[in-house]
């Protein structure tokens, strides 16, 4: 992939709220597909990094992920992250009708030619949203299997349990949880929680206590099935799922301390 971590953002009148994020190379990105994108209702947002589509996903309210790429060592690779670390749906363009099988099974909601119609591709995405999942709400709170974060109480309860949290805390974890199921690398939690820019370095280290005492008061070092996941090389993610699927493929790069 490209090493720049430029991003890119087009906007069309007929969009809402919701966004697109495309991680591509420029050559394996067909031109007619992004207005494609844009008549369902999407937000496009180019990326060429791996990192950068994560921070795209937290930043914004993203409905789909886009993935383009001719090296299929990387789509392969790159499907297992993200699908495994994003409950958005994710859409894979292949170069050859042999990679559909490669990028179904690491993990690809759908996958198209990249000699796709356009309207054949709006439609295959208009599908894909329809089936999208997202967090229960109700009110003021976010209920995450048995967790529930009150953000106007300030206040966290797991089964009748209440937990109590440092301001810091709490702020950690209701951005992990309005992000759940998606990864958060240290340096953007931190800097969404204290609205300042922080080094990698000091932004690892101090989430890394931050989220030691968080996982420490919700039994997650104790759990078969813990809420924050640290993920290697990625950043902390909220688990929505009771339980890791089996044969999951990131199971290695789970750090369960």
């Amino acid at each position: 992939m490209a090493t720049s971590a430029e991003t890119t953002a087009r906007t069309s009148g007929s969009i809402g709220l919701r966004a697109a994020c495309i991680l591509a190379e420029r050559e394996a990105w067909p031109a007619g597909l992004t207005g494609a994108l844009e008549e369902v209702g999407l937000q496009v947002m180019q990326c060429s990094e791996l990192h950068d589509l994560f921070e795209i996903a937290r930043r914004e309210n993203v409905s789909l992920l886009v993935m383009a790429t001719g090296n299929m060592t990387f789509a392969v690779r790159a499907c297992r992250v993200i699908r495994d670390l994003q409950e958005v749906s994710l859409m894979a363009i292949i170069q050859r009708e042999s990679d559909l099988i490669p990028v179904l099974d690491a993990g690809a909601d759908d996958a198209v030619i990249a000699r796709v119609d356009p309207a054949v591709f709006a439609a295959r995405v208009r599908a894909l949203l329809r089936r999208a999942s997202t967090v229960t709400r109700s009110g003021g709170a976010i209920v995450i299997r048995d967790m529930v974060i009150d953000l106007e109480k300030y206040a966290v309860s797991l089964g009748d349990r209440p937990v109590p949290l440092t301001p810091t805390e709490f702020r950690l974890l209701a951005v992990l949880a309005q992000q759940a199921g998606r990864v958060v690398d240290p340096r953007a939690l931190l800097s969404a929680v204290h609205q300042h820019d922080y080094s990698e370095r000091d932004a690892q280290n101090l989430v890394k206590v931050h989220i030691a005492n968080l996982r420490r008061k919700l039994n997650d070092s104790r759990s078969d099935s813990p809420y924050i996941l640290c993920v290697r090389g990625f950043g902390y993610m909220l688990e929505r799922r009771s339980h890791i699927r089996e044969g999951d493929p990131l199971v290695d790069l789970i750090d369960a301390n």
